[in-house]
């Protein structure tokens, strides 16, 4: 077994909390996510006999499968590969009879529970549905009664529905077919409830089933005229709608009627977040209806519609505002007006068609909560979505100037949006491409190029973006149109180059590359089983030599590592290299990679210099031009680096001292500063040590 398992293993719980188990879940999913091999060792794991630990591993499987979905819908670097690696090494246990049927059963699971398909060579039948695994079709007397034995008594339709998609998706194809079929064509009203969510399930084979049983349900007229109106509907939210076509057909020739059309909901409030970097937006409902309460929720995702979609049954008022704030307290939340939720769930379910994707069955129940149970997918893309968030063309009555001015405010944007944060580009196809970069220049040329060809995609979420704000009366007035302007900009051809959003961008993404390049060596060392290798030391005067005709030199990287070092905010290394390479052009293979490793080096020296408490005492022997060139290094960092020295952490005397750091940069060095620096730096440092 490799280490990374041991050591999973060994970080388990076993005190039966199942917070601490959550936290165990949480804590190794996103490493083995990447790791399919790990994986398998996982499930090799599994045991009948220490069923508390086969448990928890089942849900770590589940949530690493969950994360390697959102990777694979991201586009991340290897992730398809996770998935081929990883059901062939299923398929190839299952098939030497290493997994036995309990463990393929459970298996499956995982995968359902995650919004994937089982490999076929996991899926086995339960003793009791054995009947259903020959080739014809069998009449049973009462699938709907067996269905019933198999949830909990009082589920709900939709909570029915996802304990027997994960019975009925653990079974062969011709099981799963044959027992969703007969089903709903038997016409138990309970079952033609929760068949209607299997029209939206993610696995084809399940819809094509539910497909058959409700065309049974027309033949024998028993569709009646609340169902047709749900049919209706889930024929506009399915990419194969048509094959909807012929069974309503048969149900209109049988003029049907009856049927219970539910009380509507009132919609007291609705918020959504602005979309991240992945085009996803949480869009919450505050509902009621009567005496009950729920929250609505929907996640919208770029390229895949709606992604997700579900209610959460509130016991109280009270129960309603804490699960409402406890939703406000994970991600900033903007409060609309109703009139947004019909033009965004239009947009998403067109975005979302138009790329064969399927509707969340939630969906089901959420819509009409929202008030939109009539929605349908809009189409004419990007430009019938800014007609929605500019219906009477006021940009268009703009002056290009004033544009002008709409485009510049995007450079506050990261400042204003907490979202931004994950505003950056981390797909397989990029990554790739920077690990040919030599230079952070060229870095910054393969990035550009990147966000010009997917400019039709950054001018989605930001015209999706200004829809929210229209439509936040707490907004700026020109909030949105800052938005529209540029998206509509982008629309146009005008060049990124000229969009101050789009250096952020550029600056993050760059960041996100470092990191996971950080991240990956460390894997590498990980599943090496060995200690990362020495850095080879500096020799003198090569640090220098590499720098040659660039703006950075020596001395700068020193006062620039101190101030990183003794900032009142920790900064990670993704954080300030960056920045610190920002602009520098170096040549020859490898000169990046060592000018990486002098840094780490230095900083290395540097954070034994403060916990010595020997931090700055060579800067009074510093010549004028290296002391400058080092308050050079050191003003960069305390003004370059985000978050790591903020104004309301420093005292009078601190925003003294660096006003003289400042000045010492700009100008000829301040003769009181060199003696003065070395006994600041060392109090600033055990200052902020303390107080961390």
């Amino acid at each position: 077994m490799s280490e990374i398992i041991d050591n999973c293993i060994l970080d388990r719980p076993t005190t039966g909390d199942p917070g601490r188990t959550l936290l165990w879940v949480d804590r190794w999913a996103a490493p083995l996510s990447h790791n399919p091999e790990a994986v398998l060792e996982l499930v090799d794991t599994l045991s009948d006999v220490d069923t508390e630990c086969t448990d928890d591993c089942l849900s770590l499987i589940e949530r690493i499968l969950d994360v390697a979905r959102m990777n694979n819908e991201n586009e991340e670097p290897g992730a398809s590969h996770f998935f081929q690696t990883l059901a062939a090494g299923l398929a190839g246990r299952a098939e030497a009879g290493q997994l036995g049927a309990e463990s393929c059963f459970s298996l499956c699971q995982t995968y359902l529970r995650a919004g994937l398909t089982p490999p076929d060579q996991l899926r086995t039948a339960p003793d009791t549905l054995e009947v259903l695994e020959r080739d014809e079709m069998p009449e049973l007397p009462d699938v709907a009664e067996l269905a019933e034995g198999l949830v909990p008594n009082g589920a709900t339709p939709f909570e029915t529905y996802n304990a027997l998609r994960e019975i009925a998706g653990a079974m062969p194809v011709q099981m799963t077919t044959a027992f969703l079929t007969q089903m709903i064509g038997q016409g138990d009203p309970r079952m033609i409830a929760v068949g209607r969510y299997f029209l939206l399930d993610p696995v084809a084979e399940m819809r094509d089933a539910a497909i058959t049983g409700f065309g049974l349900l027309a033949e024998s007229a028993h569709v009646n005229a609340a169902l047709l109106s749900d049919l209706l509907l889930i024929r506009n939210w399915l990419s194969n709608g048509e094959a909807l076509d012929a069974l309503i057909k048969t149900a209109l020739r049988r003029e049907p009627s009856g049927g219970t059309i539910p009380q509507p909901w009132q919609l007291h409030r609705v918020m959504t977040s602005l979309p991240d970097g992945t085009g996803s937006q949480s869009i919450i409902g505050v509902c009621s209806r009567g005496s009950a309460r729920a929250v609505a929720a929907a996640m919208i995702k770029e390229g895949h519609g709606i992604k997700d979609a579900y209610v959460i049954p509130c016991t109280s008022r009270g129960d309603q505002k804490t699960i409402v704030e406890q939703l406000e307290q994970m991600m900033t939340m903007h409060d609309v007006s109703p009139s947004y939720l019909s033009p965004a769930f239009r947009c998403a379910l067109g975005d979302g068609l138009a790329r064969g994707a399927v509707t969340a069955p939630g969906f089901l129940d959420v819509a009409p909560m929202f008030g939109i149970g009539d929605v349908t997918p809009q189409t004419g893309g990007n430009a019938a979505l800014f007609a929605a968030v500019d219906p009477e063309d006021e940009l268009a009555a703009l002056s290009d100037n004033r544009r002008g001015r709409l485009i510049s405010k995007s450079r506050d944007w990261f400042s204003e949006h907490d979202i931004s944060s994950s505003w950056f580009v981390s797909d397989a196809t990029l990554m790739e491409a920077l690990e040919e970069a030599s230079t952070v220049a060229s870095a910054k040329k393969i990035v550009a190029s990147h966000l010009h060809e997917s400019r039709d995609r950054w001018a989605k979420l930001f015209a999706r973006s200004a829809l929210i704000l229209r439509h936040d009366c707490n907004a700026p007035p020109d909030a949105w149109m800052s938005f529209a302007a540029l998206g509509q900009a982008l629309e146009d051809g005008r060049e990124i180059k000229n969009m101050p959003v789009f250096e952020d961008i550029l600056r993050q993404t760059l960041e996100a590359a470092a990191a996971r390049a950080l991240e990956d060596d460390e894997t590498e060392w990980d599943n090496e089983g060995s200690e990362p290798p020495d850095i080879e030391p500096e020799r003198k005067g090569e640090l220098a030599k590499l720098l040659k005709g660039s703006p950075l030199n020596p001395d700068q990287i020193d006062g620039y590592l101190t101030a990183v070092l003794i900032a009142p905010e920790f900064s990670s290394p993704n954080e300030w290299l960056m920045p610190l390479m920002d602009g520098i052009e170096v040549k020859g293979h490898g000169s990046v990679q060592r000018i990486f490793d002098i840094v780490m080096l230095r900083y290395g020296a540097l954070n034994e210099a403060v916990t010595l408490g020997e931090i700055g005492g060579d800067l009074r022997d510093l010549p004028p031009k290296r002391f400058q060139a080092w308050t050079e290094g050191f003003a960069q960092a305390v003004d370059g680096i985000k978050g790591a020295w903020p104004k309301r952490a420093l005292s009078r005397d601190d925003k003294q001292v660096l006003s003289m750091i400042r000045s010492s940069a700009s100008d000829s060095p301040i003769p009181t500063l060199k003696p003065l620096l070395p006994s600041w730096l060392q109090m600033t440092a055990v200052k902020w040590q303390e107080i961390l």
